[in-house]
């Protein structure tokens, strides 16, 4: 502020803080005493103007502290305005209209008391035409009869016409009920208790706001939902299909009780859906993918674990191979699985261990019986 904004009364200090107060009341501000007789001033929703910033216009919340001393000819009254509370709440250009309000209030303030015959010399002037001070300037008028003139005296500003103005915190209601459906539920909120105590239009904003805002949030919690759904059925499906080099049921993952039981000699097309039935079973003269080649039968007992099941297929199936083949499997070209009893198959009974021997190069027609490769 280029210039203190002071208003010198004739009054004694006590009364003449009443009087300033009791003018800013008339403002509309709140005017609240303080412990060191100052007088803590504020007007405008903190909410609003945390969402609108800058843009919050009357509804910018400006807060002010006026200082009122003894002086040799009454008191002077101090208005004083912290520039960094705009600026943190709107930014450097609400900085600047927050000084706006509080000049504006120490005008129209030193006008009232000068019309009561109270001040003393001039009063501070009115913000520059065209700052938006959320009054606008006002055309000079005379003074009162019999008030002496002084400098600067200005009619009061007109009162602000809610009923024809927008609440701005509804706009942005509608608005972040689109991008941020959280922001638009909190502003719809806001803007319905401003728009009630001020009689603004926008009540329809507001609610339309907090409606998008929540339709949008349901979705977005059902995408979600539906996302991590689709995940776990994705990854369900990626352990039920099949594992290794011909599809077949890794020996770790659980087997259905109904699985086929195996005879050496059937030969089985390609293992699509995870685990073995008779619709995988196919004449050997047609091509397919695997051949059983060789058996073993676990005794009874306790399961006797995945490991140690693993252990013995390859055994069994290692020593199946060479009689098979007629080569030993570490010289041959070919491949081969195997399907053994998991804890669940266990419990009904499986004790069958099949060998399925298989060609990595593709399908093959007839048996592997032999073939020395």
């Amino acid at each position: 502020m280029s210039e203190p904004l002071e208003l010198h009364l004739i009054l004694p200090a006590e009364p003449a803080r009443d009087a300033v107060a009791s003018v800013l009341t008339e403002q509309g501000f709140t005017v609240n005493p303080t412990a060191t007789g100052s007088l803590d001033v504020s007007r405008g929703s903190l909410g609003t103007t945390l969402i609108a910033g800058a843009f919050a216009g009357q509804d910018m919340h400006v807060r002010f502290d006026v200082h009122v001393r003894d002086a040799p000819e009454g008191a002077v009254a101090t208005f004083v305005h912290s520039a960094a509370g705009g600026f943190f709440k709107g930014g450097a250009v609400g900085a600047v209209k927050a000084g706006d309000v509080v000049r504006e209030a120490a005008h129209v303030a030193g006008v009232r008391l000068a019309q009561q015959g109270l001040i003393v010399g001039s009063v501070p002037a009115a913000p520059a035409p065209g700052a938006d001070a959320g009054t606008g300037p006002s055309p000079s008028v005379p003074p009162s009869p019999g008030v002496p003139m002084y400098a600067g005296a200005t009619a009061l500003p007109s009162p602000v016409d809610y009923a024809n103005r927008t609440n701005v915190v509804a706009i942005f209601a509608i608005v972040l009920g689109f991008l941020v459906p959280i922001g638009g539920i909190i502003a719809g909120a806001v803007g319905l208790a401003q728009v009630k105590r001020t009689g603004e239009k926008g009540r329809g904003l507001a609610i339309a706001g907090i409606v998008v805002g929540s339709v949008m949030t349901v979705l977005g919690t059902i995408a979600v939902i539906a996302f991590v759904a689709f995940a776990v059925i994705a990854g369900t499906a990626g352990n039920a299909a099949a594992t290794g080099e011909g599809g077949l049921i890794d020996p770790g993952e659980d087997v259905p009780a109904d699985v086929l039981s195996l005879q050496v000699g059937q030969c089985l097309d390609e293992v699509a859906t995870g685990f073995i039935t008779t619709d995988n079973v196919v004449d050997c003269a047609v091509p397919h993918t695997y051949e059983v080649f060789g058996e073993a039968v676990v005794p009874d007992g306790s399961f006797p674990g995945d490991d140690q099941m693993d252990s013995t297929a390859q055994r069994s199936c290692d020593e199946a191979f060479a009689s098979f083949v007629g080569v030993s499997y570490e010289e041959s070209t070919l491949d081969y699985t195997y399907v053994v009893p998991t804890s669940d198959t266990w419990e009904s009974g499986d004790r069958q261990i099949a060998c399925l021997i298989t060609d990595p190069a593709g399908e093959t027609t007839g048996s592997l019986k032999n073939a020395a490769r």
